[in-house]
């Protein structure tokens, strides 16, 4: 025992309504400490015991790492609760059940950025959890662990496999199927393209075949070939199908216990569709039912389980004496399949919904849900590109008449795939599998004075983002007269992308004239700073000087140009110019400086 965790075990000693039953061990196979113990907690009125028996798992480098407090096989809780892992027996080798609590909540759960909620001292801590743990009985004991108000939870599904069933349910979608009729039906599933392993669900239909409701997906997963779509049951109750306290079910007996008190009938259902199901294969089923947002409020979405059916009777499979057909078939399955206590195979699920995706961190609303023009998929463009779809942008249109030669590979977000293609076309590509939602088109041409009047898709564009670094770019926009208002936004840095001019504008047109009176100085002091720069080349002869800028501060640029892009689709200016000079001394990077507005350089 290391002297941390000495420290650790001596601060439970005298503590009340804590009985240790022996002295800290090592585990070898778990590869930890094990401190069994008893806890004492008020929990009269309830099926709990007021002394019960635990194990607690901790760290070899306490106070550090993982604990976790799971219960005895003997003397202690053999239910599922909310805030627990699903209590199984686990390995029989182990004393102790596999249903581990969940005592870290809200900030804690992130880690060591969360010191205040969790101490971390060596004295502290294990006392922490012990105390949070009898916190937990007595909570439980009064059935208040999802009280009112906090955040809902699902029991913990013991999924198994690498397959995934991802959908895409909103309150919006809610609204449709409680205004439907139909409980059971036929949905199709389509892997993503890319990744065999995710099955996204396309549509839902009735027995009938009539559709129910059809997620919108971006173009990712719009497209496709039916033949790469597979067909499978859905069924759905009225609320979570559980055991009490707080367990999903785990076998065939337990589903259709857990379904019949939701109204449902498994085997009937299971009938409706076994017909077409004796092919030979493990078809996948989906159950959904409501939830809500937090504990006690309204419905706001469906969510979806999925599990695999076993193999329906096909074939010469029928009893004796019975002959080979649907009746035999069903009292084959009864029989065999859904009367025995065999486990059932749940697979992961996921929402897809764009809420659900961005909530580790979004652009704001204005921004997610503008058109957005992007004239230029080089270095810069395509690296705003990026953190624009990862921030929800799911409507782009992307123009450019290059196609990506293997040197822009040094600070392009596209890779060596996309090599002698267009790079419209090949970002557009890449972003669709960044966010599901993308509805993106490419146009592999430069912008010119016939585009911009007559492409449907550029004159539904709100928001235009120039990342060309063209005079004649800027040129044409100046020209064009758009059919309302418009946020314009050029973006462009220097040599080694050392300075960055960021320009929005909001009108219908753009404003070529005010930039070139704000922008004129800067873009002079750049060309004499590129005079004097020896330009290195790529390939042999005069004709092929590059523009050196490194990848990491093209990101930056990027990242900054985001930043302003933001604030002018928040302020919409009539007119603005913003530059940052990137600071280094000796290579050494000291930040970035907002230079500008100024007196000489700032809006009128």
């Amino acid at each position: 025992m290391t002297d941390e965790l000495r420290v650790g075990r001596r601060a439970l000693d005298g503590v009340p309504g804590v009985e240790l039953l022996a002295e800290v061990s090592w585990e070898p196979e778990e590869e930890c400490w094990v401190l069994p113990l008893r806890l004492r907690a008020d929990t009269s009125g309830s099926s709990i015991p007021a002394w019960t028996e635990w194990y607690v798992l901790i760290d070899e480098h306490y106070p550090w790492g993982r604990i976790a407090i799971q219960p005895s096989k003997k003397g202690s809780v053999e239910d599922t609760y909310p805030h627990q892992r699903l209590n199984r027996p686990g390995p029989a080798a182990r004393p102790w059940r596999a249903g581990r609590l969940c005592l870290q909540t809200g900030l804690a759960s992130l880690g060591l950025r969360a010191r205040a909620e969790e101490p971390r001292s060596a004295e502290a801590r294990l006392s922490w959890h012990v105390a949070s743990a009898r916190e937990w009985l007595e909570t439980a004991a009064r059935g208040q662990l999802l009280a009112p108000g906090h955040a809902f939870e699902l029991p913990d599904l013991p999924t198994g496999g690498s397959e995934q069933v991802v959908f895409r349910e909103t309150a919006g979608s809610l609204g449709t199927w409680t205004a439907s009729p139909e409980r059971r039906g036929w949905v199709e599933l389509r892997p993503v393209p890319g990744n065999p392993r995710l099955l996204a669900v396309k549509a839902f239909s009735s027995l009938d075949g009539h559709r129910v409701f059809s997620p919108e997906w971006g173009d990712l997963l719009s497209a496709g070939h039916r033949r790469n779509r597979i067909r499978v049951p859905w069924m759905r109750c009225d609320s979570l199908p559980l055991l009490p306290p707080y367990a999903p079910p785990t076998t065939w007996p337990e589903l259709e216990e857990a379904l019949r008190s939701k109204g449902l009938d498994l085997r009937k259902e299971l009938h409706s569709f076994a017909l077409r199901l004796r092919d030979g294969e493990r078809h996948l089923c989906l159950i959904g039912f409501p939830i809500p947002e937090r504990v006690g409020e309204p419905n706001v979405r469906i969510h979806w389980w999925a599990l695999r059916l076993p193999v329906f009777a096909h074939g010469n499979e029928a009893r004796r004496g019975y002959r080979r057909n649907e009746q035999a078939y069903w009292h084959h399955d009864q029989t065999q399949l859904f009367k025995r206590s065999l486990p059932l195979s749940w697979l992961r699920t996921d929402n897809w919904a764009p809420e659900d995706l961005r909530s580790r961190g979004a652009l704001p609303e204005p921004l997610r849900s503008s058109r957005v023009l992007l004239l230029g998929a080089g270095a810069l463009g395509s690296a705003m590109a990026e953190l624009l779809v990862r921030g929800g942008v799911s409507r782009l249109v992307i123009m450019d008449g290059e196609v990506l030669e293997a040197g822009n590979l040094v600070r392009h977000t596209l890779d060596v795939t996309g090599v002698r293609y267009s790079k419209a076309h090949a970002l557009a590509g890449r972003l669709c599998h960044i966010n599901p939602d993308l509805q993106v088109h490419s146009i592999p041409k430069s912008l010119d004075e016939q585009t911009v009047r007559s492409h449907w898709l550029v004159s539904q564009c709100d928001t235009i983002l120039d990342c060309t670094a063209s005079d004649e770019v800027i040129e044409v926009l100046g020209r064009h007269t758009w059919g309302g208002p418009r946020l314009f936004f050029s973006a462009s840095f220097g040599v080694g992308a050392q300075r960055l001019l960021c320009f929005s504008a909001t009108g219908t047109s753009f404003p070529s004239g005010e930039f070139w009176k704000q922008a004129d100085s800067w873009v002079h002091q750049e060309h004499e700073e590129l005079r004097r720069t020896a330009l290195p080349r790529e390939g042999l002869g005069c004709w092929h000087p590059v523009f050196p800028a490194r990848a990491d501060d093209v990101a930056l640029a990027a990242a900054i140009s985001v930043k302003a892009l933001v604030r002018a689709t928040a302020m919409r200016p009539d007119v603005r110019l913003d530059v940052y000079e990137r600071e280094e001394h000796e290579d050494n990077f000291r930040g970035v400086t907002h230079v500008s507005p100024v007196e000489a350089h700032a809006s009128p």
